[in-house]
């Protein structure tokens, strides 16, 4: 049983986790890592400026590297011999390819000298393990490449590959890293695959930065494939890795506390965490004032702490990472009613009946947001939600059930906005312009200018433009 494991960065050593006999968890920095005046955080809620840390935060910050199935990690306990409850001693196995640019070993011998590369994987190969994680969703590690292991975030059944430059797939086994992200559908929520598809389609066309992602189909399977934002594919075939973390690490939350209702972060904390690192948000704090917009207007109830993530540079701070994990409630009966939640509050409410565009302005002045920009903001969103999950679907040129299903999200959202314009009208600041009325197809807001730094340009006028169950996945 693993009692400590070494941190890399970029392949430099960052410090030392240590489990004593009561399960605490220590994380001690190397010297060289805290004073290189290079070198970015490992997490926010670790800072290096201190070198030993002790408690809850080097505990969770491990926690939240691995799945959120206990069902998974019992699988994984029962394969490499170890307690599914032991954090340490699971990363000691899957900790060479987790989220962000940290890898763990448990010997700098593994770390430096390990086998490592990339094994072929045929369509034959990924059709077969699509196929045995929908009758399995806790066999995530696939048969034949014992050496292909790897360690996501989130409940939803998922698996990691490469992909080369001239698109061919492969296990990456070692320290090699996995460019991409394969995810059946949920068993139970029908589409649930075309729904993340669309739905990151969708908040791209809104002028979002998303995880790029696909549907693609592996004989008679298809899966949503996202292409991790963390990793950077070189034409030469090098991959880099880019360093980030959840924002449930960066707060020092544990995995199982990450809706804001069992004391998780919510927008407050996040936004606050954001503009307070380094002094500066790059814009950050106005892009998740956007994602806030989506998830609201949209529906989308699983935008919890795990589903925000802030990807880390020494020379810029901290940033917030494109989006991903998202998907809407709207096409679900069963879920898409009055009382569905959302992972987090507006002036402290969750549910969808609740919560009016009154509630979402006033948390904005509240977060010191320029009040017309929010408004304008929420507006744009609000306002070409339908549109633009319209044209995600012709994009994705579906047919059968699936156009069926993208139909009647459009349908919802187009329901559901109708009654949120009303709302804002009545929750415009009195500067703002009368909301015009948006004909069909008119221009949505997906190009709207940014400045240099990535903000929207708030000298743009945008208002003339344009619970799902727990299902948390992580890109990556």
């Amino acid at each position: 049983m693993s009692s400590q494991l070494t941190a890399y960065i970029d392949g430099c050593r960052v410090g030392r986790f240590t489990r004593d006999g009561t399960g605490a968890v220590t994380l001690s920095f190397d010297e060289d890592w805290r004073h290189a005046a290079r070198r970015m955080e490992l997490s926010l809620s670790m800072p290096k400026s201190r070198r030993v840390h002790t408690g809850a935060a080097p505990l969770n910050y491990l926690w939240n590297l691995l799945p959120d199935s206990e069902a998974v990690l019992q699988r994984w306990g029962s394969k490499f011999g170890v307690s599914p409850r032991n954090p340490m001693a699971l990363l000691a196995h899957v900790g060479m390819d987790t989220a962000g640019a940290v890898q763990l070993a448990d010997t700098d011998v593994e770390m430096l000298t390990g086998p490592s590369g990339n094994e072929p994987i045929s369509a034959a190969e990924i059709a077969a393990h699509i196929r045995q994680l929908r009758s399995d969703p806790e066999g995530w590690l696939i048969p034949g490449h014992d050496g292909g292991y790897f360690s996501l975030a989130g409940a939803q059944s998922k698996f990691a590959l490469a992909r080369t430059a001239d698109t061919r797939w492969s296990v990456p086994t070692g320290r090699a890293a996995s460019t991409h992200i394969l995810k059946p559908g949920i068993r139970g929520l029908d589409h649930s695959d075309l729904n993340e598809h669309l739905s990151l389609a969708a908040a791209s066309q809104l002028g979002l930065d998303t995880a790029d992602s696909s549907i693609e189909h592996f004989e008679d399977e298809s899966v949503i494939v996202v292409r991790r934002y963390d990793r950077v594919l070189a034409e030469d075939g090098t991959v880099t890795r880019l360093h980030q973390e959840d924002i449930a690490q960066a707060t020092g939350t544990h995995p199982a506390g990450k809706y804001q209702t069992e004391g998780g972060p919510g927008i407050e904390m996040i936004v606050n965490l954001i503009r307070g690192a380094h002094g500066r948000d790059g814009g950050s704090a106005d892009r998740l004032f956007d994602a806030a917009m989506f998830n609201w207007a949209a529906l989308g109830t699983d935008a919890h702490a795990k589903n925000y993530s802030l990807l880390h540079s020494a020379a810029e701070g901290p940033r917030l990472a494109p989006l991903y994990d998202v998907a809407t409630a709207l096409p679900y009966t069963d879920i898409n009613n009055r009382n569905t939640k959302l992972a987090m509050s507006f002036s402290r409410h969750y549910r969808q009946r609740e919560i009016e565009a009154r509630h979402v302005i006033a948390d904005a002045i509240a977060l010191s947001f320029d009040v017309e920009w929010a408004h304008d903001r929420a507006v744009a969103i609000v306002d070409g939600l339908a549109d633009a999950y319209s044209a995600a679907a012709r994009e994705a040129k579906l047919d059968g059930t699936d156009a069926v299903f993208a139909a009647r999200i459009v349908d919802e959202a187009a329901t559901r906005t109708a009654r949120l314009r009303r709302e804002l009208q009545a929750a415009a600041p009195p500067s703002a312009a009368p909301i015009p009325r948006a004909p069909t197809g008119s221009a949505r807001p997906g190009t709207q200018p940014r400045t240099p730094t990535g903000r929207f340009d708030r000298n743009t006028d945008t208002t003339s433009g344009p619970s799902l169950t727990e299902r948390p996945s992580s890109e990556p």
